[in-house]
């Protein structure tokens, strides 16, 4: 499974179906870090590609440091 960082911090990566096509994709940091959990919704048929995407949107967007698929 994917895993998300932000610093040095490592965060568990979920990546569960909603209804139809859409994906909901969540960056969950350890509960003692006190940050909120990341989410991002895709459309997609694919769920490496979904979560892989949304990763990179996090990303581009500063939200995380980096990722590994």
């Amino acid at each position: 499974m994917a895993r998300a960082f932000i610093g040095d911090l490592e965060c568990q990566v979920n990546v569960d179906k909603d209804l139809g096509d859409s994906w909901a994709v969540s960056v969950v940091p350890p509960p003692r870090s006190g940050k909120a959990p990341l989410v991002v919704k895709l459309q997609g048929e694919d769920r490496e590609k979904v979560a892989k995407g949304a990763l990179e949107v996090l990303q581009k967007a500063g939200q995380i440091d980096r990722f590994e698929p």
